[in-house]
């Protein structure tokens, strides 16, 4: 099928188009769970493959989705963490029902080595009649299972079966540990008469961390180096009257540190014998595929949820290791019936672990990639829990309303609040009512030039309204935009419109001449590094590392020059244009907000 056009969210140099031009020796690549590329065929068609080449497609194996739409707005999932087979530089063919669609699109998730998505070749393939699906007979041809040994709940009592390299290459038992008959996942399941450990009241099949191709056992510090593990999971059964099952495991030389526990339809994140530390969600449907993630570094553990942190905590261990598969919490004496029939179950679609000595360079931030340096002391990691750091940013402090903390809103439009900015998990939330209330903060930190980075996204909560606007902007110092200038770095009004836009007034211009920049498609939704460069001779503006816009000069007799604002400070904030009442609820969440010094010359 001709592909008429081809785009994509980022690139790190290695451009869209070099999938289309039948040379395995270039390649796209962007970084980042979620990158994509999009394949426009001009018109609907029906297409019912798609064959994909992968850099380093040899020595590693990609975790994808496949995706398809008709306006390149609204997408269906074909292919849902699909895994590439980790052999072979040449194209791989991935079947699945036939659809008629303009668009595909291939999202990424990385790879069993790094955060990387890279394509050398794409193909999309017309209608074949099929379905999808494929064939394999054991686990190790679905997941890399070089680093792991499994231990199974079967075998003597006290003494379960464990299977290890190189016999774990081609073994599989069924329905404990097997391939999934589509391919895509390996089914891991242990019933509640399954047998246990000596030091465990409960039965698994589970994998365990390896290291020198499965020859040692893995054993590392919380302190030293960075660890991670993504598992691409979905929890399908659970068992009768004690339904609990650990999908997900950090563990240390005696006991499990950190775990991925669900308990009926809640499931949470654990700290130790904490076992309800995070709620991550309260309405979790078996058989919902998700991502979990952990982070170790700097004696902290860090625990995501389908990207989003959900907590970080604090712990310093040695031994440490990571699992995955089916821990079944409940065994005879809390379960009935006590058969094979009664069981707990997880279905792994992806499976990787990275360890380094240090944190890897993300290019997908500007400030890696360009070399900024060290962040000064005013950026924020919004690793605490309450208000903003008072001594980092400004609220509103008035008592609009009868509020205490409450200023009024952008162009009087309801309030601006204190409580409406508050930090946790990881992350700073600005919330947008439907009454109005929504959030804002200044940074306290006044400066002509600088380098500012901020990782963020937003979303509509609310199911209709008026919409909140979402920005980061540098705000003159001495007010006066139009005497001073104003750069409204990342502006959008809906973060389901996938666009993203900027307006940069010009100083000394009264009739308030301005500059305006748009980047489409962009998912807002999704997790972005938006950074802005403000020097003497430019305005530059990067998205996931990647130049986008770039302004200088400019001036004449009804303006000055574009980047010569006097004195300016960061505000993050979400802008209500409507009024006192009927706006569609939203967040604006913000993971960082670094701040890097620049000399003037």
């Amino acid at each position: 099928m001709t592909v008429t056009a081809v785009s994509a969210g980022a690139d790190d140099g290695n451009v869209p188009a070099n999938t289309l031009d039948n040379d395995l020796s270039t390649r796209w690549s962007a970084e980042g769970d979620g990158a994509w590329i999009r394949y426009d065929l001009g018109s609907a068609q029906t297409i019912g493959s798609v064959s994909i080449a992968w850099h380093k497609g040899d020595t590693r194996k990609d975790t994808f989705d496949v995706q398809l739409s008709n306006d390149g707005s609204s997408w269906t999932t074909a292919l849902a963490r699909k895994t590439s087979n980790g052999t072979t530089l040449q194209p791989q063919n991935y079947d699945f029902a036939d659809t008629s669609a303009r668009y595909l699109r291939i999202v990424g998730h990385g790879n069993t080595s790094n955060d990387w998505t890279s394509i050398t070749e794409t193909t999309v393939n017309g209608p074949d009649g099929g379905d999808g699906g494929g064939s394999c007979d054991y686990p190790a041809e679905v997941l890399n299972l070089t680093d792991w040994y499994v231990g199974l709940p079967v075998g003597e009592e006290e003494k379960p079966t464990n299977v290890e390299q190189p016999e774990l290459a081609t073994y599989a038992n069924d329905p404990w540990f097997t391939a999934t008959p589509d391919c895509d996942a390996v089914q891991f399941r242990a019933a509640v008469d399954g047998v246990t450990t000596s030091g465990s009241s409960y039965p698994r099949s589970e994998l365990r961390e390896m290291t020198d191709s499965g020859r040692t056992k893995a054993s590392w510090s919380s302190t030293s180096g960075k660890h991670t593990m993504v598992i691409d999971q979905a929890i399908t059964a659970l068992p009768e009257d004690k339904p609990h099952v650990v999908a997900g495991q950090i563990h240390d030389a005696d006991d499990d540190v950190s775990v991925f526990r669900l308990e009926g339809s809640k499931l949470y994140i654990t700290n130790g014998d904490t076992t309800h530390h995070k709620l991550v969600t309260d309405h979790y449907v078996l058989g919902t595929e998700f991502q979990a993630k952990f982070v170790v570094s700097d004696g902290k553990i860090k625990a995501y949820y389908n990207g989003v942190l959900q907590t970080t905590l604090s712990k310093s261990f040695s031994g440490g290791y990571f699992k995955a598969g089916a821990y079944t919490q409940a065994n005879c004496g809390n379960s009935s019936p006590c058969g094979d029939d009664n069981f707990g179950e997880v279905k792994i679609y992806g499976l990787s672990v990275t360890h380094g000595d240090e944190e890897s360079s993300d290019q997908t931030q500007a400030a890696e990639r360009y070399g900024w340096g060290t962040p000064l002391p005013i950026s924020d990691e919004f690793d605490y829990t309450g208000p903003v750091d008072p001594a980092k940013w400004a609220v509103p402090s008035g008592d609009v309303g009868g509020t205490a903390g409450c200023w009024e809103g952008h162009a009087g439009n309801g309030r601006r609040c204190a409580k409406n900015s508050t930090v946790g998990d990881g992350m700073l939330t600005l919330r947008g009512e439907a009454n109005g209330d929504t959030g804002w903060i200044r940074q306290k930190r006044d400066a002509q030039y600088g380098r500012w980075e901020i990782r963020s996204r937003s979303r509509n909560i609310g199911s209709d309204g008026g919409l909140y606007h979402a920005l980061h902007l540098m705000w003159p110092t001495a007010g006066n935009r139009l005497e001073n200038g104003e750069y409204d770095w990342v502006e959008y009004s809906n973060p389901d419109a996938q666009c993203l836009t900027a307006f940069l007034h010009y100083p000394k211009s009264p009739s308030d001449k301005k500059e305006r920049r748009d980047l489409c498609p962009m998912d807002m939704t999704q997790w972005h590094n938006f950074a802005f460069e403000w020097t003497p001779n430019a305005l530059v503006g990067y998205v996931d590392g990647v130049e986008w816009f770039r302004l200088s000069g400019g001036a004449n007799s009804d303006r000055g020059n574009i980047q010569a604002m006097p004195s300016g400070h960061l505000n993050i904030q979400l802008d209500n244009f409507t009024g006192d009442s009927g706006l569609r609820p939203a967040v604006f969440e913000v993971d960082w907000v670094r701040v890097y010094d620049i000399e003037a010359r």
